[in-house]
């Protein structure tokens, strides 16, 4: 049985590192995916804002299945 991707395996992730430049034992990170935007027809528009918030990850978190997932190249 394989396991389902991880974000530290993802290309988009970015960790923490410290002074010396290994990974930080936090085990934080951010998800620096971004979001396509969306095309409307002209007689449209978005009222306020169209910005997503959130992004943090974790090393040591497990996550299921994350449709952004595409494989860090070595």
């Amino acid at each position: 049985m394989s396991r389902p991707p991880q974000c530290i395996e993802c290309k988009h992730a970015t960790w923490a590192t410290t002074k010396t430049g290994r990974l930080h034992p936090s085990g934080d990170g951010m998800c620096g995916w971004k979001m396509p935007a969306i095309h409307l027809p002209v007689s449209m528009y978005f009222f306020g804002s169209f910005t997503p918030s959130g992004g943090y990850i974790n090393r040591r978190d497990e996550w299921k299945q994350c449709p952004q997932f595409q494989k860090a190249q070595p």
